[in-house]
């Protein structure tokens, strides 16, 4: 998982298997969503796996945004990603969206880049 830092808004991308093994490596990348308090993308389109500890980093993140008092959406999430997120009622915590507009991906932003670690 990676963090780009946008000026307006906190687009988080995921990729590859989310489970226990990438849960403590992205503690910080939260922390620092949390911190910045802007809105969030997660954008979901390279995830292959995910386990219930991935879940739970997804829940984490939506939890401090609703907490936070800004808004988190889901973007790009595969089909086995909103039948998990949809069948456990996570959907109602973390909308999806297919939309690209709600980030300017342009932007060059600072990134905090975890690929190894995930």
């Amino acid at each position: 998982m990676s963090l780009r830092e946008l000026p307006d808004s906190s687009l988080v991308e995921a990729w590859g298997e989310i489970d226990l093994a990438v849960r403590h490596a992205v503690g910080p990348l939260c922390q620092v969503v949390a911190d910045r308090a802007l809105p969030v993308v997660i954008d979901a389109q390279g995830i292959t796996f995910i386990d219930s500890t991935g879940m739970s980093i997804l829940v984490r993140i939506a939890r401090d945004a609703e907490s936070g008092g800004y808004p988190v959406r889901l973007r790009n999430a595969p089909w086995m990603l909103r039948e998990l997120l949809t069948i456990t009622g996570v959907d109602q915590l973390l909308p999806f969206t297919d939309e690209d507009d709600e980030v300017d991906e342009a932007a060059g932003a600072p990134r905090t880049d975890d690929r190894e670690q995930s």
